[in-house]
C-alpha cells in the first residue's frame, strides 16, 4: 500500500506541477493585446486544466481511491480514519471541496404513528 502511496503522492505532485504551469501561462497570456491569438490561447488553457483534473481523477480511481461527484472532474476523497458504527467500524472517506463523507448519515427513525 505504501508504493500506491508513494507512486499516487508523485503523481499528484506532476499534476500540481502541470497546473502551476498553466497558472504561470494564464499570467503571461494575461500580457498579449486583445485578439483572436488571446481568445485562442485562454481556450487552450481551459483544456489543458480541465485534462489535467481528468487525468488525476483517473489515476486516483485507478489506484482504488474513492471520488466525489461534486464537480466534473470528480473529486478525490481522502481518508478520515475508521468510525465505528454499529456493528462494526468503516472507513470514512471525506471530500475536500464539498465535505460530503462516504459513510452515510444514519436513517432518520420511521414513525408509523
Amino acid at each position: 500500500m505504501d508504493d500506491i502511496n508513494s507512486a499516487m503522492e508523485s503523481v499528484k505532485i506532476g499534476l500540481s506541477l502541470l497546473g502551476d504551469s498553466i497558472g504561470l501561462i494564464k499570467k503571461t497570456k494575461e500580457l498579449l493585446p486583445e485578439g483572436d491569438e488571446k481568445e485562442a490561447i485562454e481556450a487552450s488553457l481551459i483544456q489543458a486544466d480541465k485534462a489535467a483534473k481528468l487525468a488525476e481523477s483517473q489515476i486516483a480511481q485507478a489506484l482504488g481511491y474513492k471520488l466525489c461527484q461534486c464537480t466534473f472532474p470528480p473529486q478525490i476523497m481522502l481518508s478520515q480514519g475508521y468510525k465505528q458504527l454499529k456493528h462494526h467500524n468503516e472507513e470514512e472517506f471525506v471530500c475536500q471541496k464539498c465535505r460530503k463523507s462516504s459513510i452515510a448519515p444514519p436513517a432518520p427513525p420511521i414513525n408509523f404513528g
